[in-house]
């Protein structure tokens, strides 16, 4: 857990942060001793979308945001996190696809199959840490402009999948709580991305 190399004091020891619960003030752990409950990252609100977006995109237009979208992630640095069979891959991203559509108001296509759409235990088995979310969230803003996603759907889309990419994170590397990024911001921070 914790190492320090400076030594414990028993009068007035300073305190500690990291809530590992290590830094007794005493060699003998006191029995029954507990370690404070903490919320390392808040999770934030998600906004799930409104049926305006499978009104206006489509199923169709959803279900190739989703296919373009994980094919760049496929490339990308995260890529690993995907099968590698060509067959396993596509079944996977149908999957997601029919999730999609049916959170946008779609037919059930997803839950029917899979169960519980608990996305988050869905992904423990993978290890997801800050730079990967970012990644997601570049390769998504990027699909979203490469497959001419409509213009007035974008803000909302994102505002549910951007807070909805935290609680995915599951591997922490930093102690500063994830980025929120609004759409204008992702905007501005991927303006010079090279699209297709």
């Amino acid at each position: 857990m914790c190492q320090s190399t400076t030594p414990v004091v028993p009068q007035n020891p300073p305190a500690h942060v990291c809530g590992c619960g290590g830094h007794a003030h005493n060699s003998t752990p006191e029995v029954g001793r507990r370690v404070p409950a903490s919320h390392e990252m808040k999770m934030p609100e998600v906004p799930f979308p409104s049926p305006r977006v499978l009104a206006v995109a489509g199923a169709e237009r959803l279900r190739e945001l989703v296919r373009h979208h994980h094919g760049l992630l496929r490339q990308s640095a995260i890529g690993h996190l995907f099968a590698a069979d060509d067959a396993e891959f596509a079944a996977l991203v149908e999957r997601i696809a029919d999730y999609v559509v049916e959170i946008c108001g779609g037919p059930a296509l997803f839950s029917p199959a899979n169960g519980n759409t608990c996305m988050r235990t869905r992904h423990f088995p993978f290890s997801i840490d800050e730079r990967g979310r970012e990644i997601w969230l570049e390769k998504l803003y990027q699909a979203i402009v490469e497959t001419g996603f409509p213009e007035e759907l974008r803000e909302e889309y994102w505002a549910w999948m951007e807070p909805f990419t935290v609680r995915m994170i599951n591997r922490r590397t930093t102690k500063a709580q994830p980025v929120h990024l609004p759409y204008a911001l992702a905007r501005t921070r991927y303006a010079g991305l090279p699209t297709l």
